[in-house]
């Protein structure tokens, strides 16, 4: 690690292929498990409202302070070390609790940690990939990132497939791993040599041609159409867990599975989508994975066997997929080079407050619902305002401008690789 690692030109460093692997791998084995071993230590459905609440709003809600910081200092990797580190040493946190009330704890000590992160990271791959393929770049970290998760998925799977369906000590054996992966992964970026100032803007071909004014009004519309439709996505995250382990009767291993497919199914487009967004730009796409996503409440509203939510959870890799290429690639081309960190800050600021009111209503209103109607009509009163509030929010979606210009449409690309809505020669 005392090696400064040096990039080539219009590639991408190795260490942040590294650090992403590394850190997915241990993401792959816990972080759906934390909901899933709340409940088993008897969370009620207000404290995994609670518990996805904090997992919003605190890794998002102190990004805009970090951001500026970083943007300030021309510095991101030192944000990303401690960060990371301070994250992972929460899952030891995990492995000590008791009780829901503490595994809430170490999820709140574990988000104050992560905001840290988010933004430095965003800006520093910002700052190392080439612009005119950004996509691509986004794509194929997303790609190996996503092997990895894979294959920690994979490894949680066989760990808990020997353990009694609803035991809550078997995490421990979940968490030990995620919290040296995330250290590994800390290390890692020690490696990587970067330049105190900001990249020259005339040279990265990324320069404000004038239109910043117009460009921040498009962003300002772009985090209100996005507040919108989180906020009733947000709705059913708390009650999701309680419909697969109360209503289907999923055991650890099927949760695990769900896990799973969702991931392989991410991995399986991510460089095709990346590769696409260099040719027709992130904003239908943006669509395209907000309408995908209207569908899940209805999916888990009337599911009558995990396999129903093994099918959903394949369209949910894919959407998954899309957004993490589009979002990215779609503020890295409005934000100012020089204040890619506060852009990213203030995205996810908004995102993560609004997803935390979502949570804690969604919450709150599904214990009320539950009392006075039972527990599947109190869940599927829920889960139907949330699929009213995305399809609204997908459409309000489709306003959303580009805000450069790509050498493709996506209508044209339609129609030349989907043959029966090809015109006819």
């Amino acid at each position: 690690m005392n090696k400064e690692e040096k990039a080539e030109p219009g590639r991408m460093p190795r260490s942040i292929y590294a650090n992403q692997v590394v850190g997915s791998f241990g993401g792959g084995m816990a972080a759906s498990s934390v909901p899933v071993y709340a409940l088993r230590l008897n969370a009620s459905s207000i404290d995994l409202g609670w518990l996805q609440a904090i997992q919003n709003f605190f890794p998002n809600a102190l990004q805009i302070p970090w951001g500026k910081l970083s943007d300030r200092m021309g510095r991101r990797t030192p944000f990303i070390v401690v960060g990371t580190s301070l994250a992972a040493v929460a899952y030891l946190m995990m492995i000590a609790s008791s009780t829901a009330l503490l595994v809430i704890l170490a999820a709140l000590f574990q988000a104050i940690a992560t905001s840290a992160v988010i933004p430095a990271w965003s800006a520093l791959i910002g700052e190392k990939m080439p612009v005119t393929a950004r996509g691509k770049s986004l794509g194929s970290i997303g790609r190996w990132a996503g092997l990895a998760g894979v294959v920690g998925s994979l490894v949680a799977i066989f760990i808990v497939s020997g353990a009694p369906p609803d035991s809550s000590s078997i995490f421990h054996l979940l968490f030990l791993p995620a919290f040296v992966a995330g250290l590994v992964a800390a290390l890692i970026m020690l490696a990587l040599r970067e330049h105190k100032s900001a990249p020259k803007t005339e040279a990265s071909g990324d320069q404000d041609n004038g239109n910043g004014d117009e460009k921040l009004c498009e962003f300002r519309f772009f985090v209100k159409t996005q507040v919108f439709y989180n906020f009733f996505m947000s709705f059913i995250w708390p009650i999701m867990t309680i419909t697969q382990i109360t209503v289907l009767k999923a055991s650890n291993l099927e949760v695990a599975i769900l896990s799973l497919i969702g991931s392989v199914a991410t991995v399986a487009v991510q460089s095709q989508v990346g590769k696409l967004m260099d040719r027709v730009g992130p904003v239908n796409m943006i669509s395209a994975s907000r309408f995908m996503l209207v569908i899940v409440p209805l999916v888990y509203g009337f599911a009558t066997s995990m396999y129903h939510l093994y099918v959903m959870n394949l369209l949910l890799g894919v959407a998954l997929a899309i957004g993490n290429v589009a979002f990215s690639g779609y503020i890295l081309d409005i934000a100012p080079p020089r204040k890619r960190g506060e852009y990213f800050a203030n995205f996810n600021t908004a995102i993560g407050s609004v997803t935390f009111v979502g949570s804690l209503i969604g919450g709150y209103m599904a214990n009320y619902l539950m009392g006075f109607w039972g527990l599947w009509y109190g869940l599927l009163a829920v889960y139907t305002v949330s699929f009213a509030g995305r399809l609204a929010g997908a459409i309000w979606t489709l306003k959303v401008k580009e805000c450069r210009n790509y050498p493709e449409r996506m209508r044209d690309v339609m129609m030349d690789n989907i043959p029966f809505i090809r015109p006819p020669p």
